[in-house]
């Protein structure tokens, strides 16, 4: 077999054509983990598999992906772009690593000890069971960060000052950035700044944390044996924990929704009357709105756990209006555009990230700093806070189980609210008849 030496050659279709046809091509995704391109001498089109170095053994296992762009355009299904193909490699992966999982602890542990993508792969697969929200992330920080450094390795090989170097590597690396379909990535430059350097030392802790969890998981259950525990030795990153400070002001909220088309409008509309997160709002259904007690019913939520926002009566005039004579099982806030449904005006649910352009656009001809999708939920939370609100009322709101994240991120604007409360509620006391006191001077 011959293996590329850039993955750039794979990346596109011009980039493959200058390929030796009939020779498997494998660029790896992580040791152990290959990504196979094979294009027949024929000239049809080429095809993506995925081979699969077993940890002990080391024999190999292939599986079918699709077959390549290089002829017809990509359509997610059966023929796939390279970033198509490399998902898809990943999931099968998966599938196989589950498999070497579950043969591990009914082995003798020094004839198949288990790996750390093993390991992650149980842990990730018990979280889904039990119902833990941001397995998606996690599984990204996985593939990204731990699986290219530890995945090949067998948990007891790992050292406390291996996990330390790595994790100082990773602190001061590049930012990964994803790219869209048939594009390369964006090379980011390594940090610079303070504040690039927080980020990214914030950023190493979310993966440590995954890797500490995975591999604590595996010892508990007794599927690998590591007395020391070294990842547990191994001290995250201070001060890298930062309270958010960008709210959008009042006239900057109304210049924001004159800029957005009208579905994006109503959904940007929607975000700032509710403090609903972007998945939220895009799962609301006409049933979940209640005229009667003007409130927002959010069965699915960020932390598991159901609640109902009340409106204030702009945000009844909005919900009524997009949901009157409305099917109690269509979706509140719909996207209709003439450019994604390729001339069909049918309106559909929003997908996943669809908003993240939109709302940059929509910042940029507004003339505003740029803003994220959720900041619009942060602007709602700082102008109850600004208000007076209790933080135990904005924590139910947002639907946070307490007001720890509430205090972290505007416990500074509830000090003024303080202050003006003071100054209305303690009345004068008239302690003070002559004037204004002075020190006595000595003498």
């Amino acid at each position: 077999m011959t293996t590329t030496k850039r993955t750039g050659t794979l990346e596109t279709r011009k980039g493959r054509r200058l390929l030796e046809p009939g020779k498997p091509h494998m660029v790896p995704i992580y040791p152990g983990r290959y990504l196979v391109y094979r294009r027949p001498k024929s000239g049809v089109a080429g095809s993506w598999q995925a081979c699969f170095v077993h940890p002990d053994t080391r024999k190999q296992t292939r599986g079918w992906i699709g077959f390549a762009d290089d002829i017809d355009k990509a359509n997610r299904t059966n023929i796939l772009s390279f970033r198509q193909a490399r998902t898809g490699a990943l999931a099968w992966f998966r599938e196989q690593e589950l498999r070497v999982c579950t043969l591990a602890p009914a082995m003798p542990r020094t004839k198949n000890p288990l790996t750390v993508a093993c390991g992650i792969e149980a842990y990730f697969k018990d979280a889904e069971r039990r119902g833990v929200k941001g397995i998606p992330q996690d599984r990204y920080r996985a593939n990204a960060w731990i699986l290219p450094k530890f995945g090949h390795l067998q948990i007891s090989m790992l050292t406390r000052e291996g996990i330390e170097k790595w994790l100082d590597e990773m602190a001061g690396s590049p930012r990964k950035t994803c790219a869209r379909i048939g594009h390369r990535p964006r090379q980011s430059p390594p940090p610079n700044t303070d504040e690039q350097k927080r980020a990214r030392k914030e950023s190493a802790n979310r993966v440590l944390a995954v890797l500490r969890a995975a591999l604590t998981y595996c010892v508990d259950r007794k599927l690998a044996e590591s007395p020391d525990r070294p990842w547990q030795l191994v001290k995250r990153f201070r001060g890298t924990t930062k309270a958010r400070i960008r709210f959008l002001s009042v006239e900057e909220q109304v210049r924001l929704v004159e800029a957005c088309q009208d579905d994006f409008a109503q959904l940007v509309r929607g975000a700032l009357l509710t403090g609903c997160r972007y998945g939220e709002m895009t799962r609301l259904q006409c049933k979940d709105y209640d005229p009667l007690s003007g409130s927002v019913f959010v069965a699915e939520s960020k932390s598991g756990k159901p609640r109902h926002v009340y409106l204030t009566e702009e945000g009844r005039e909005l919900f009524d209006g997009l949901t009157t004579g409305s099917d109690p099982e269509d979706f509140i806030f719909t996207n209709s555009s003439e450019r994604r449904r390729g001339g069909c005006q049918e309106p559909t649910q929003w997908r996943n990230k669809e908003q993240c352009l939109k709302i940059r656009a929509a910042c940029k001809k507004a003339g505003i700093e740029p803003a994220t999708f959720h900041e619009l939920r942060h602007t709602y939370a700082s102008m109850l806070v600004n208000r007076g609100c209790v933080l135990s009322v904005v924590a139910e709101l947002l639907g946070h189980s307490s007001i720890k994240m509430v205090e972290k991120h505007y416990g500074h604007l509830s000090r003024n609210t303080v202050r003006d409360e003071l100054l209305r509620a303690m009345p004068r006391l008239g302690i003070l008849k002559h004037g204004k006191p002075s020190k006595r001077k000595a003498g």
